[in-house]
């Protein structure tokens, strides 16, 4: 199995990056990625005011661009995350927390706190743990045309922070380079709905299938299906748009490709779905909604993409 290292981290999604590999699709593969902060606070005594402007100006490096064989602009890809592993000693940085709005909590963190994980624990006291819950906070597809910080969300997918990235869910990202250009990092050992403070940082090793195909027309945005729900995310400039974009998303989801009708579709979706919060503290906020795939008809065909966990 190829494992693909992060030698070359880069800080952006772009075009231009020069791929570090390529598998086949279907095929399975690791990708080793740093924490958040690019291991910058493995000690707590290294958060100084010189090394925190370094990680402001370098946050959520990432590992990629991987090419999918066959992938070509204008399908997308399923990403099936087999495993997900916890390497490394979580870091959290910490906030005073003392600003009135917690939007300025982030501007009053001022020291770290490294953790350790055990026996599918966070340790946070020598009395309390927390469970192992590792999810990966940046996954995305090279955009065509244009640079994106990492730390940045979008259509490609990036910095969503939705806790359902995880192992066992497949996550479907729009292709348009030739490629896909995969990238992977930020990920945590867990994470909240919201990420309104920091959440423990950690580096990862992860074994993904990757596996291209003819892109739905009523994919809008990113998807994830696990064995359970079909999800939609949305990245916009407020939650409430996102929120509703991705209800929308949903909605043609179960429409176009489920073939309900509309009434049948936003009935079932007024009683059972659900809107979330990916993430609030990014440029853009991520929202996700899901279904229950138990409330949709027995009629109702299984959605046509690889990787489904339900196959």
């Amino acid at each position: 199995m190829q494992t693909f290292e992060p030698a070359d981290i880069k800080y952006t999604y772009s075009p231009d990056h020069d791929p570090i590999g390529a598998v086949e699709g279907g095929e399975p593969f690791a990708v080793i990625t740093v924490d958040g902060f690019t291991g910058r606070y493995d000690d707590p005594a290294d958060f100084t005011p010189e090394t925190a402007q370094w990680v402001e100006e370098n946050l959520d490096g990432v590992t990629g661009p991987i090419m999918v064989e066959g992938a070509q602009p204008g399908q997308a890809v399923a990403i099936t995350i087999e495993e997900l592993e916890v390497a490394t000693d979580p870091v959290v940085v910490v906030s005073r927390c003392q600003a009135r709005s917690p939007h300025d909590w982030w501007h009053e963190e001022d020291h770290v706190v490294k953790l350790t994980v055990s026996d599918g624990g966070i340790r946070l006291r020598d009395d309390w743990t927390v469970p192992v819950t590792p999810l990966i906070g940046c996954l995305a597809t090279s955009p065509a045309r244009e640079t994106v910080f990492s730390k940045h969300e979008g259509d490609h997918g990036g910095n969503l922070d939705v806790r359902e990235i995880t192992a066992g869910s497949t996550i479907v990202l729009p292709v348009e380079v030739p490629g896909a250009g995969l990238y992977f990092g930020d990920c945590k050992a867990a994470l909240g709905d919201g990420e309104i403070v920091c959440a423990p940082e950690c580096g990862t090793r992860i074994v993904v299938t990757a596996r291209p195909f003819e892109r739905p027309s009523a994919m809008l945005s990113p998807r994830i299906l696990t064995a359970d729900r079909l999800m939609t995310v949305v990245s916009a400039p407020s939650l409430t748009d996102a929120a509703r974009s991705a209800f929308r998303a949903l909605k043609l989801w179960l429409e176009q490709e489920l073939e309900l009708t509309s009434d049948e579709a936003a009935m079932v979706m007024g009683i059972g779905a659900h809107c979330g919060i990916g993430q609030v503290s990014n440029l853009l906020h991520t929202a996700k909604c899901s279904i229950d795939r138990s409330l949709l008809p027995p009629d109702a065909r299984e959605p046509d993409m690889p990787g489904d966990p339900r196959r």
